[in-house]
């Protein structure tokens, strides 16, 4: 399989100020329309309240992309500001960026086979169907709560890959129950002081809607295939005109996911110049112009939840 021209792929390596300019724009917005939602709530605006909802959960959940590509070191070519907003989003996610970027090495090294923790149980046909179905109910509708603790079975479980050192392993365990103590103790003062709902509706809501969606796109990526390779493994999505590129900046390009897989230390800003200089893949596999009908693709396989080429030519 050839690649993009050297020089083309060095210069589509560079990193840029984007993905930090992105954040900062979206995380600002997100926090203000927060503020909108309390301040409808308290006076009783019961359907802007809805909208407001609606607009965060789409942010909340383009925020979380962002945290994939600050663990790829591609969010902001400044490592510490990289660090900083990687590790803010995860606070708010209630993810770890140090042990996020350990298992998601795994999961690009070692796509759908049993390495890649980030898609246990589906990639070991050892798992039998029902707990393969439960996980996967599990992740797709409380997808906020399961995926933090996916993560953490990886590197608490006997025999665990991830081996980092102690400083590291200080700050893993920083950010792993950072986000419980900082949410917690919000949620306490929130239900001492009868200001419970407010959260809930104007925060909590958003993060849970957004942690599923999160999981539908993930699925949507990977689960169901059982090829060999980055292209056979991953659904590819060319979304089309000018609402298609919007809708794809506005989730910093994650449609090229499977060109992600290819060039995994591209920023995302530059994926759609990779799509349209990227050599035609030898494999026939298809391509969707948008999310509807790759998750069609999706659902064909669901109630059997697999992903990998341990699969292959198995009923």
């Amino acid at each position: 399989m050839t690649h993009i021209e050297k020089q083309t792929l060095r210069d589509l390596h560079r990193p840029g100020w984007r993905g930090a300019i992105f954040v900062l724009n979206v995380g600002t917005l997100y926090y203000a329309l927060v503020a909108a939602t309390v301040w409808c709530l308290a006076e009783e605006w019961y359907g802007p309240v809805a909208l407001l909802t609606l607009a965060n959960v789409y942010l909340a959940h383009s925020l979380v992309i962002a945290f994939h590509e600050a663990a790829h070191g591609s969010l902001c070519p400044w490592w510490p500001l990289n660090e900083y907003l990687g590790r803010v989003i995860g606070l708010q996610a209630f993810n770890s960026l140090t042990l996020y970027r350990e298992l998601h090495h795994w999961h690009h090294a070692h796509l759908g086979t049993p390495r890649d923790e980030e898609f246990w149980p589906f990639t070991d046909p050892a798992n039998g169907k029902t707990k393969r179905r439960l996980a996967a109910f599990a992740e797709l509708f409380f997808g906020i709560l399961y995926t933090p603790i996916l993560y953490l079975r990886a590197y608490v479980r006997s025999g665990s890959r991830i081996q980092i050192s102690l400083a590291r392993r200080i700050m893993l365990w920083s950010e792993v129950l950072a986000p419980w103590l900082v949410w917690g103790g919000l949620a306490a003062i929130t239900v001492y002081y009868n200001y419970f709902h407010y959260y809930a509706i104007a925060y909590l809501l958003p993060a849970f809607v957004a942690g599923n969606i999160q999981s539908w796109r993930k699925y949507i990526e990977h689960i169901g295939l059982t090829g060999t390779t980055w292209a056979t493994l991953t659904r590819a999505i060319r979304p089309k005109g000018a609402a298609g590129h919007l809708m794809s900046e506005s989730i910093l390009h994650e449609p090229y996911h499977d060109l992600h897989h290819r060039y995994p230390k591209i920023p995302y800003e530059n994926l759609p110049a990779a799509a349209a200089v990227d050599p035609v893949r030898a494999e026939p596999v298809p391509l969707f112009a948008g999310y509807w009908g790759a998750l069609k693709d999706l659902l064909k396989g669901l109630a059997d939840p697999k992903f990998g080429p341990a699969w292959k030519g198995q009923v």
